[in-house]
């Protein structure tokens, strides 16, 4: 069509009295007019999102016209933990804001931790897809994780807490063989430099796709070093997308290494898994039906029935689920032990007491209660984040206080019960027997709290509530039975002169004899 403009008798009459060429032409420079109106898009959808009450205080507010939270979410990843510790060290029971990566929050005190538990107005899958772009390729792993059929939920609490009795034996098993091939031991008996994480990673990334893939795939390189990739590089680019404004990142997902990293991991995956799938289907079909498999792979089809789901990503969520967490959680025991190496002979004694009686069973893990109180003890130091219980509000909520917190708002609790003077006696000290007296003390009633699997206010390892970590009993076997290898098998310390810093695994480097 031709323009209208383009002709003078086009022009209606009302406007002949106009000079009409004193009026830019739109069509003869559009550049600057697109980034005028894109601009304007992105400031109008920053100014955007659920209104906060005011008389929460706000720890990194925006400054008076900065229409970007870059600069707060900047500040926040660089110094959350001494911003949030602040705060609750001088205010321990009132919430606060703050502006972070996954958007603003306002944290709240752990008093609240039972208060919002299980409330229905809080969600923990909506949270997930959008602080982890779940739209977006690359983060498929993220999309299935909250997808509102729960299919990957339903696996690991109902499948994979109930074959917890079927697999200490091949858990032990394959631990035992991943540590003979990723730690072998010299001839000469001289005492070996060692990078803890990248031995304890892929022991951990082995032993889960033992029980996940069974023998078929638990010792397949390529997919071994894609599910200890994938979480690195997922998260990764996670926070660096966050930094962006979200009506951009669609564009740059495309264009940072991150990213790119992550959509490779996914192909990659899809590449190994989808012909086990199809291969299994038909064995299945040409069975009658009858699944010759007990892993995660079946666990995935029976529970699907019909609806859709990607399988190659289901196995990339397990995956994230339960190494790189787990493998954490090793190290810092590991590092633990290195400074405090009093603990070492009972717990030598504990186990090879235990496994005497009762041999490779989920019993036998439960009866060391001395590991038991060592791991959740390096938990209660070094968790994994200074909140937990991360939540998307989808209706107004009201606390019990008075505390409103408004519908697309985001909700955490502090973490900082865990090291608190009138919660824990020295808790600035890791005392590894700590959770195994309170089990025996006597009409304390901390039997089950002090349970290394137990979530409560004043422990949010694991979470707490109806989204608490799934996976826990799974990963708390996994700690158990890599560091009773680890114990068994070698002697530890750390080189003379180091100190690993407080609260952080700073130090990933061991002393080994073998």
């Amino acid at each position: 069509m031709a323009n209208p403009l383009a002709t003078p008798s086009s022009i209606p009459s009302w406007m002949e009295r106009f000079d009409i060429k004193s009026f830019p032409d739109p069509s003869a420079k559009p550049f600057p007019y697109l980034v005028t109106a894109f601009l304007l898009i992105v400031i109008v959808y920053s100014l955007q999102g659920p209104r906060y009450p005011k008389n929460i205080k706000h720890l990194n507010p925006r400054a008076p016209l900065e229409f970007s939270d870059t600069r707060p979410k900047k500040e926040f990843v660089a110094n959350s933990r001494e911003m949030i510790a602040n705060w609750f060290k001088t205010n321990p029971d009132k919430p606060c804001r703050v502006i972070s990566d996954f958007g603003e929050i306002t944290v709240l005190p752990p008093r609240f931790a039972n208060e919002i538990k299980s409330d229905d107005r809080l969600s923990f899958s909506k949270w997930t897809y959008k602080a982890f772009h779940a739209h977006l390729p690359g983060f498929e792993g993220f999309r299935e994780g909250s997808r509102d059929s729960q299919i990957v939920q339903e696996v690991i609490m109902r499948d994979l807490t109930k074959y917890l009795n079927k697999v200490t034996e091949p858990l032990a098993e394959e631990t035992s063989l991943a540590i003979e091939e990723i730690l072998p031991k010299p001839a000469n008996g001289e005492w070996s430099t060692v990078n803890i994480r990248s031995k304890v990673l892929p022991i951990i990334a082995r032993i889960s796709s033992r029980v996940f893939l069974g023998e078929e795939l638990c010792r397949n390189e390529e997919w071994l070093k894609v599910t200890q990739q994938y979480t690195m590089d997922a998260m990764r680019a996670a926070e660096e997308l966050r930094l962006w404004p979200a009506v951009l990142r669609p564009i740059v997902n495309y264009f940072l290494p991150s990213c790119q990293r992550t959509r490779a991991h996914v192909a990659v995956a899809r590449k190994i898994i989808d012909p086990v799938l199809q291969k299994r289907r038909q064995e299945k079909a040409a069975n009658g039906g009858k699944a010759e498999h007990d892993d995660a792979i079946e666990w995935f089809e029976r529970t699907a029935k019909g609806k859709y789901y990607d399988p190659a990503v289901a196995q990339l969520v397990m995956s994230m689920a339960a190494i790189h967490t787990t493998s954490d959680l090793t190290c810092q025991v590991m590092t633990n032990l290195m400074q405090y190496p009093e603990y070492i002979a009972p717990l030598r004694e504990e186990m090879i007491s235990v496994l005497s009686e009762g041999g490779w069973k989920k019993t036998s893990l439960y009866n060391m209660k001395l590991l038991d109180s060592v791991i959740k003890e390096s938990q209660r130091v070094k968790p994994i984040g200074m909140v937990s219980m991360r939540r998307y509000v989808d209706k107004d909520l009201r606390l019990s206080d008075g505390t409103l917190i408004p519908k697309g708002g985001i909700v955490a609790v502090s973490a900082h019960n865990m090291w608190n003077s009138e919660v824990y006696d020295q808790p600035g000290k890791w005392d590894g027997r700590r959770f195994l007296k309170m089990r025996e003390t006597p009409g304390a009633g901390k039997e089950n709290v002090a349970q290394l699997v137990s979530t409560g206010p004043d422990h949010l390892g694991f979470g707490h509530g109806q989204h608490a970590c799934p996976g826990r009993f799974f990963a708390a076997n996994e700690v158990k039975i890599a560091v009773i290898y680890l114990l068994l098998n070698y002697e530890w310390r750390l080189p003379e002169g180091l100190i690993p810093r407080s609260g952080r695994l700073a130090s990933r480097w061991g002393w080994i004899r073998f």
